[in-house]
């Protein structure tokens, strides 16, 4: 069986990091190494860590960031840590159900050409109860992964790339490390598991699993990484200022795509789905388009 190595990023965590660490220690699979990036918090999520470390039935490596790294960059550092075959990516506020290392790992023992794998969740609120909501929504209708044909829980490019990209939280995946070559440095400017998704997509399978392995913890609006709930002034105010900041730093769509594309063509790897490439250039001139037309509207 392939090693695993779990990346878990934790910021202020200490209300539910106890039980996401407990859910780690469950599983009935254990993975080989914790590998964990605290972004310099300052609240008792370090002392967590630390007491669970001297018991945990797996290696635990602790590393504390001097200064604020941000989401992106603190999972860029724990990716970059981890040692063993299978890299899993770990929030510190969600909860995994027990097989959830056993089944994904039964994917990449038996399937050499999948990269990465996927699979669905249960959405809970912060008291870990049933977050009521409508289902995810994959295309055009609203249905929920077990209702996803056959052939898309087997192979989820079609489900996640085409005809459009969707994009995919980094807690539902695992991918070979053999790939950090090419995802690191993670493009600033955008999600690091979209980033994640859309490099090894065209350079090996991707496999999809229905089954729910991850209880995934919805927050208030304002307090989450991706927003949600309702959308007032201040979101919407927020967004423009980050989009603002993004552009003013290089970190546009067009830059990310570019970037994606010459990565993939760098890495000499084999492509397993040359279309996507494709794709990712058509993007780059959708938003040069944009781009252009909004410049000569400022001439104006």
């Amino acid at each position: 069986m392939a090693s695993t190595s779990i990346a878990l990023c934790t910021y202020n965590g200490e209300r539910f990091l106890t039980q996401q660490l407990e859910s780690l220690a469950a599983q009935t699979i254990l993975p080989d190494e914790l590998i964990i990036c605290d972004d310099a918090s300052s609240d008792g999520s370090l002392c967590i860590l630390e007491e669970f470390a001297k018991n945990a039935p797996f290696i635990v490596r602790i590393f504390k960031n001097k200064k604020n790294l941000g989401y992106i960059k603190n999972f860029e550092k724990a990716i970059g840590l981890c040692r063993m075959d299978i890299i899993f990516l770990c929030d510190q506020d969600d909860y995994w159900e027990s097989r959830k290392l056993d089944q994904v790992l039964n994917v990449f023992d038996t399937e050499e050409e999948v990269g990465m794998v996927l699979h669905g969740f249960r959405k809970i609120d912060l008291n870990g109860d049933p977050y009521i909501e409508a289902e995810e929504k994959y295309g055009v209708n609203q249905i929920s992964a077990n209702q996803l044909d056959k052939a898309f829980r087997s192979n989820s490019i079609e489900v996640f790339l085409l005809p459009h990209s969707r994009a995919w939280c980094g807690c539902m995946t695992a991918f070979r490390r053999k790939f950090n070559k090419i995802i690191i440095p993670i493009f600033p400017g955008k999600g690091h598991d979209d980033w994640i998704l859309k490099l090894i997509a065209p350079l090996s399978e991707i496999r999809f699993l229905p089954d729910p392995l991850l209880r995934y913890r919805i927050h208030a609006w304002n307090n989450n990484s991706h927003e949600v709930g309702n959308k007032n002034f201040k979101y919407f105010l927020q967004r423009f200022l980050r989009r603002m900041n993004a552009l003013m730093r290089g970190h546009s769509k067009r830059n990310f795509y570019r970037l994606l594309i010459a990565r993939i063509e760098e890495s000499k790897m084999r492509l397993q789905h040359p279309e996507l490439l494709d794709i990712y250039k058509k993007y780059i001139k959708f938003f040069w388009r944009i781009q252009a037309r909004s410049a000569t509207r400022d001439n104006d």
